[in-house]
């Protein structure tokens, strides 16, 4: 992209803004993972990688560390399509699952790393993972137990089969601002948990 997609205008709001709102509506809590200096207009905190540029493997690290919680959801701020309704499944699943992360397994790409939930027992393998310079998040995932959520399971709330299709490009960038920014009702303000 050429920039911070974080910082986009997406919908009227910056794309890392508009993710949170959606994490909000479905755990209440949130924090962003990116500098805290960039983000602190946003109302929500932020936190940096303890492992500069390693990647979003770094980054899934940076929000466990932070999280006192069983479960932390991740959810790529890139990812325009998903709804409330799915990441609502997606916690159910893992709270059900004797795993240690629920990643949606997607037809074109493989592991969805970046919108799935991982308990805190993943933060030991990550962190070594880290540490011995493995940074891709497909090196880690060999060492714990994953509860993939195949396609039949999450194909009932991806209608249109865009849900895991995040914007890496202009073009990506343009058609979900064409396709979304007037259809997708804006996040309650203010919403409580």
């Amino acid at each position: 992209m050429g920039q911070d997609k974080a910082l986009l205008p997406f919908g009227g709001r910056p794309l890392a803004l508009r993710a949170a709102e959606l994490v909000r509506q479905v755990c209440g809590d949130v924090t962003l993972v990116g500098g805290a200096r960039e983000y602190a207009a946003f109302g929500f905190p932020a936190i940096e990688d303890a492992f500069p540029d390693r990647g979003p493997l770094g980054g899934i690290h940076a929000a466990l560390q932070h999280s006192d919680a069983r479960f932390t959801l991740i959810v790529g701020c890139d990812m325009p399509y998903l709804t409330p309704d799915f990441l609502e499944f997606l916690l159910r699943v893992a709270q059900e699952a004797a795993a240690d992360a629920a990643v949606p397994e997607s037809e074109a790409f493989g592991y969805e790393p970046l919108c799935a939930v991982y308990a805190r027992s993943c933060l030991g393998p990550i962190e070594r993972g880290l540490q011995e310079n493995r940074c891709k998040v497909s090196q880690v995932f060999g060492q714990l137990r994953l509860r993939l959520i195949t396609p039949a399971e999450w194909k009932p709330y991806d209608p249109d089969g865009r849900l895991f299709q995040n914007l890496n490009t202009p073009e990506d960038y343009e058609r979900a601002q064409q396709e979304l920014c007037l259809r997708v009702p804006e996040a309650p303000a203010g919403k409580e948990e």
